[in-house]
């Protein structure tokens, strides 16, 4: 085989970095729209607090479980290219049925390993049993879980958090916050200057950052077709 055999599988990374590419100034553009939906106002009842409508919609649409997992599908892609092309490199055939196992117990890998391994080498065989759940790697278990999930027709489980504070310019740290002056009408001042401190983030179900998972996972995929490189030359 010819050291290019593994271009179909960097390519898929490539691939799944565009995406994550337009998942992060997707989410971005979110939080942006998430903050400027924020309209300070003042209760017309006494003592006329400062109140901050937050928005019932965190804005987030169908097209962030798509990227999540189109980014998956390349990545796991990669693995199961790697896989194809060990098995022609120790076999010398092109073999059926191939695909990189992520389980989650050592009795599960060895039945795979003479169905989706079929062709590979002991070492090769050896080496992908090194990036199982089970010898420690999260990362090939969260691509697994995210991957299936997207595989079975239904999207990553996200949540979205938000927090407002707002802030008159009485407050001593009133000129130090970047956020933009909103012209509020008071029931009894008049107009007032208002400073919306505002803090959000979008993160998997369990709390863990989208992007930064996934760049984890991306990044466990290309060092693993580099640890295989060398095979190829």
């Amino acid at each position: 085989m010819t050291p290019y055999a593994l271009n179909p599988s960097l390519e898929r990374v490539m691939r799944a970095k565009e995406h994550l590419a337009d998942l992060r100034q997707r989410l971005s553009h979110i939080l942006w729209q998430q903050e400027n939906a924020i309209t300070p106002q003042f209760d017309p009842n006494p003592p006329h607090r400062l109140i901050l409508p937050l928005p019932a919609s965190t804005f987030v649409t169908m097209r962030v479980g798509v990227l999540i997992g189109e980014t998956c599908y390349n990545l796991r892609s990669a693995l199961d290219y790697l896989v194809f092309a060990l098995a022609e490199l120790d076999s010398g055939i092109k073999q059926k049925g191939t695909q990189f196992p992520i389980v989650d117990t050592p009795k599960d890998f060895a039945w795979r390993t003479k169905t989706w391994l079929k062709g590979l080498n002991s070492a090769h065989i050896a080496e992908i049993e090194e990036l199982q759940p089970y010898s420690g790697c999260n990362a090939a278990k969260i691509l697994r879980d995210l991957s299936n999930r997207d595989k079975h027709r239904e999207f990553a489980d996200i949540k979205g958090e938000l927090l407002g504070i707002g802030h008159l310019p009485s407050d001593p740290k009133f000129s130090k916050i970047a956020s933009p002056i909103h012209r509020t009408p008071h029931p009894i001042a008049g107009e007032m200057d208002v400073k919306v401190e505002f803090t959000a983030q979008i993160t998997f179900a369990d709390g863990t950052p989208i992007v930064e998972t996934l760049e984890i996972v991306a990044l466990f995929v290309a060092e693993t077709l580099e640890e295989f490189k060398s095979d190829f030359a």
